[in-house]
């Protein structure tokens, strides 16, 4: 028996010697390639999260609807109405694994709920339209395990646009708020999908009815998607992700400072500036100030982080998904200066 034990223990050794050579020597490119295979994987077929709580648990009524993409993806959403009629919509989607409710796991230790911030969004009396991005959440889309209803890629900003697209086609043709004017709040993915319906939709979103964008944390997804490879793995990878994306799902990654420019309506951001996902110790700024100085429309920033006013959080990037559940007063001021007078 003490025999079979020892002859365990050199078994196991000699494994950690193995897996050790195999990373730090990352013979034929093998390592290089099966990390490149796993972060595609993960960017085009995340884990499916669920919806543990729903706007009731905040006191607000709502009815489940689904919307449907003109690719034929089916978007699960709650629609929810102000208190008191209103002609206010505003439109609100989420960031990679992530769903409309937000994620208990999320990032670095720092989850995210999104449902605070709407129920003062909803108090301050604005009608709700939030859904699942395709392929997360309750929606369908996906990739084999995580896959429902039809297959398709998750993305990350990419092929979200036709999300956005169908959310705002879905309140035009609201039987009561289809006359609404209305404000999208796009997060992270979901604000990089937004600048890109803007430009592949122009006429659509050249709609008046349209006042005003919150792009909470958009980036520049090739810096970010590095330097989380960098900090996951320590290793030069973002080059080969973005090849092998490529050429297995036929899409790149999200590229705002190319389809910013196209927003036509006022846009407040907000960023946790030291997020080390996408600030720049070089330069000292975050990647965020690129992107606004592309803009071409008129725009504020609301800087996130504990040297900043109301000084919130630890400057990690999760953070900017909780900041408005405590301090909404900017976001709310700014959503009352975009609509007409009544």
């Amino acid at each position: 028996m003490g025999k079979i034990l020892i002859y365990a223990l050199i078994a196991c050794v000699g494994l950690v010697i193995l897996a050790a050579a195999f990373w730090f020597t990352n013979p034929l490119g093998l390592r290089d390639k099966a990390l490149a295979n796993q972060i595609v994987k993960m960017r085009v077929a995340p884990k499916r999260l669920g919806n543990p709580k729903n706007p009731s648990d905040y006191g607000m009524s709502y009815r489940d609807v689904d919307i449907v993409t003109q690719d034929n993806v089916r978007l699960s959403a709650w629609e929810i109405p102000a208190s008191a009629p209103s002609d206010r919509t505003v439109i609100l989607n989420h960031p990679l694994t992530t769903t409309r409710y937000g994620s208990d796991e999320g990032l670095d230790g720092v989850s995210a709920e999104f449902l605070p911030m709407v129920k003062h969004i909803h108090d301050a009396g604005y009608n709700v339209v939030m859904y699942d991005h395709r392929g997360q959440g309750d929606s369908d889309g996906g990739l084999g395990r995580t896959a429902k209803g039809i297959e398709t890629p998750v993305g990350a900003g990419v092929t979200e646009w036709q999300d956005v697209v169908a959310s705002l086609e879905y309140v035009l043709a609201h039987p009561q708020w289809g006359d609404d004017e209305i404000v999208f709040m796009s997060q992270c993915m979901g604000a990089n999908a937004t600048f890109l319906a803007w430009k592949n939709a122009p006429e659509l979103f050249a709609n008046p009815q349209i006042k005003a964008l919150v792009a909470n944390q958009p980036t520049l997804s090739y810096n970010m998607t590095d330097r989380f490879i960098r900090a996951k793995t320590g290793i030069d990878l973002v080059d080969r992700v973005l090849q092998t994306q490529r050429e297995k799902y036929g899409f790149g990654f999200a590229d705002a400072l190319d389809t910013v420019p196209s927003v036509s309506v006022p846009i407040l951001f907000a960023q946790v500036e030291k997020d080390q996902y996408t600030f720049n110790p070089e330069t000292g700024q975050n990647d965020i100030q690129e992107i606004i100085d592309a803009a071409t429309s008129e725009n504020e920033i609301i800087w996130i982080g504990p040297d900043h006013p109301n000084g919130f959080g630890t400057a990690m990037r999760f953070d900017g998904y909780q900041y408005f559940n405590q301090h909404p007063e900017q976001l709310l001021d700014f959503m009352s200066r975009q609509f007409s007078d009544v």
